[in-house]
């Protein structure tokens, strides 16, 4: 089980701006979802007790989101007609999109995926798939702006440490006298057994030409100069692998062919990235959950020679990712973003094949994809515990649903329950509902922890968090994305 202590502290790394703060929030509020509110000190009081969370902004911001999204799942559920009512074209869009594409493929690619036994041996012993290697090394460190005599002496004396290895001498205990590498030099140099793809490609490729007992001429790395002795390998025969290798060769042809596809369609729709694309990508990661204006929404990422794509598209795809992918997308380098603005580009181009191919979603496709989305909201609120909600006499689904969603914190912060983002399915909650997180509340939430931890004025009571009542009123539905400027 997964709560509070390991997926909230992530999120709070990724979610820097919930949603367009606001300055009308009441007094002590620290944000509402439609009409419902939550306020500082309850967000504080269930926070607090569990010391395991850092009390920082990041995590009071994800506890906020949190509470928006659960809140607003449990409403449409419970509320009669609210989740039929819900407009969740932008999901199914999506979905049917992906199953054209899927079409397209299938009626473009041609590629022939029989692999003969003949063929299914030769390419085995060729690229002997999960082989594994076990190597000792001896490393003499060399920088690569070391001056010409300093490489001419460390090199001298990698060769004769390469002959004295390959004329028989002990080859751990050269390891121990001269490797550079302090952590496998103690070990005689071994390094155990490793896979492809686990060291630099230069060690890698010697290391994997050699025979058992064999060593290595002085192969040069970014670490430096490598004397290298092979102590054995191992690995799956073919008969232990055969079908799942012939299905690998199988995929691989279809990558291969579907690659040189779209190196078809992309030469041509000369694909331009829009000079500003990438600080805008960036501040969209930054706070997914902001709702772009009309004018920030259209404006371009990138363009080609027949269509554009718009920064809410962007938008609509990194919601749709789980935390740990916007923490990464957060952190990538400019060539990096630029390449994921690249791949939904080229999405678009696919989409506009689709077109030109014919292939339309049928009536009856888009009603199973409707259902589809529509019972996903069931299913979440099922398992989060949030459906089926009876409202008490004298109180009524407001009041209930309210008093729901602060339970369901608590139980996420005692790790009673995980944490499930709502993902791309939060989207149609927030543009009918428009939530709002006060200025700084986050702050003063970390400020309040802060003193409830430290014992001091109105100190928590531990045994049983408080239950912030939400106002009277149902919430609304926000304006419809056409009225917002």
């Amino acid at each position: 089980m997964r709560g509070f202590h390991g997926s909230l502290v992530a999120l709070g790394v990724v979610t820097l701006a919930l949603y367009g703060c606001d300055r009308g929030l009441g007094p002590g509020v620290a944000a509402s979802a439609g009409d419902f509110q939550i306020e500082i000190e309850g967000v504080a009081q269930i926070l607090a007790p569990v010391s395991e969370l850092p009390n920082d902004v990041g995590v009071a911001k994800a506890a906020l989101e949190f509470w928006i999204d659960y809140t607003l799942l449990a409403w449409v559920v419970n509320d009669d007609g609210a989740l039929a009512d819900l407009e969740v074209s932008s999901i199914v869009d999506q979905e049917l999109s992906r199953q054209r594409v899927l079409q397209l493929r299938e009626q473009v690619i041609q590629v022939d995926t029989t692999i003969t036994d003949e063929q299914l041996r030769a390419a085995f012993d060729e690229a002997r798939p999960g082989e594994e290697i076990r190597a000792r090394h001896i490393l003499l460190e060399l920088t690569a702006d070391a001056p010409p005599q300093q490489r001419d002496s460390v090199r001298a004396l990698a060769a004769e440490i390469r002959e004295r290895a390959a004329a028989g001498e002990d080859f751990a205990g050269l390891a121990r006298e001269y490797s550079d590498d302090s952590g496998s030099a103690i070990q005689g140099g071994d390094l155990g057994f490793f896979g492809r793809g686990a060291m630099v490609p230069p060690f890698e490729e010697a290391a994997f030409a050699l025979a058992p007992g064999e060593v290595s001429d002085v192969v040069e790395s970014l670490f430096g100069l490598h004397v290298i002795l092979a102590d054995e390998r191992r690995g799956p025969t073919l008969e232990d692998i055969a079908d799942d290798y012939r299905v690998q060769l199988q995929e691989e042809r279809e990558m291969v062919a579907e690659s040189m596809y779209l190196a078809e369609i992309e030469g041509p729709a000369n694909i331009q990235i829009g000079e500003d694309a990438i600080a805008l990508v960036r501040r969209i990661t930054a706070s997914p959950g902001d709702r772009l204006s009309r004018s920030e929404g259209s404006r371009l990422l990138a363009t080609w020679e027949t269509g554009e794509l718009p920064a809410e598209e962007y938008r609509e795809f990194v919601m749709g990712q789980p935390p740990a992918t916007r923490q990464q997308i957060s952190v990538a380098q400019d060539a990096q973003l630029e390449s994921i603005v690249h791949d939904l580009t080229r999405d678009r181009i696919l989409l506009q094949e689709v077109e030109k191919a014919g292939i339309e979603s049928t009536e009856e496709q888009t009603e199973t994809v409707t259902a589809d989305v529509l019972a996903q909201y069931v299913l979440l609120a099922a398992y989060l515990g949030l459906d089926s909600l009876e409202v008490e006499e004298g109180s009524n689904l407001v009041e209930r649903v309210g008093r729901e969603s602060i339970a369901l914190m608590g139980r996420l912060v005692s790790n009673q329950a995980d944490i499930i983002p709502l993902g791309p399915l939060s989207l149609p909650l927030r543009d009918r509902y428009e939530p709002r997180v006060g200025e700084e509340a986050a702050e003063a939430i970390v400020a309040r922890i802060a003193e409830l931890r430290s014992g001091g004025s109105g100190s928590l009571d531990l045994s049983q968090p408080p239950t912030p009542a939400p106002t009277a009123t149902p919430p609304e539905p926000a304006p419809s994305p056409e009225a917002v400027p």
